[in-house]
This record gives structure tokens, sequence and C-alpha cells, in this order.
């Protein structure tokens, strides 16, 4: 089976350090910062270590059972590899999937992470009091 086209290409690590990974952390993010809307993913984003981009990403169960959530998370792990290098320096984004993101596909995945990347960098980074 041929792979996908133009995931051949390498995009980087998402190493442990990459990653939110403790839940005070996210609730941390989730009251200092706005929600910014897309059609399948609600972004959050704020100041984190210098020089550093991290992602953390949720997937409730009501996006559907555990390889449908699965395969959002890993979607948005690589869409955010993709467009890793656009986003502000220092950038935590933290991304919770809606209910329709089980009709998330890889270019509007990556559609969505790049007018993120776009509407941070027009507004000014951080969106949100420290």
């Amino acid at each position: 089976m041929a792979p996908h086209p133009g995931l051949t290409e390498r995009t980087g690590r998402f190493s442990r350090g990459d990653r939110v990974l403790k839940r005070p952390e996210y609730q941390s993010i989730y009251q200092r910062c706005a929600p910014m809307y897309t059609e399948h993913l609600v972004f959050y984003a704020c100041p984190g270590q210098a020089g550093r981009r991290r992602l953390g990403c949720t997937v409730p169960k009501k996006v559907g059972k555990a390889v449908v959530r699965n395969r959002v998370k890993r979607l948005c792990r690589e869409a955010f590899r993709r467009t890793r290098a656009a986003l502000p320096e220092g950038c935590t984004l933290v991304v919770n999937a809606k209910r329709s993101a089980a009709e998330l596909t890889f270019a509007k995945a990556v559609n969505a992470f790049s007018r993120i990347a776009e509407r941070l960098d027009r507004e000014g980074f951080p969106p949100c009091a420290a």
C-alpha cells in the first residue's frame, strides 16, 4: 500500500518535552487563555517556555470510540509538526476536539493549525494575560 501523498516528508520529532502532560497545566491554560474556534477544533494559546513550542491535545469520548479519538490526536500532532515553525516562539498550544472532529481530515487539520498560527501572528502573541 502506497503512503499517503505529502506524508512522506520528515517533520521532526514530537518528544515528551514538546507535550503538555499534566492536568494542572491544562487547567491553568484553560483559565488564562481565551478559546479560538475552528470548524472541528478549539485552540488555547498561552506563553510557555522560551524558545519551545509545545502541544497538548484532548479528545473527549463524545467524538467517538478509541480508534477515532486516537486518529484525531495523530492528525493534530502531525499538523502541529508541519506548522510548528509558523507558531510564535514560546507558544504552548492546547487543542480540544469538538464532536465533529470525527470527520477531520489531514488537510483540514493542517489548515486549522495554519490559520491559528496566522491569527496569533496578526493579533500579537501572547493573546492572554499571563
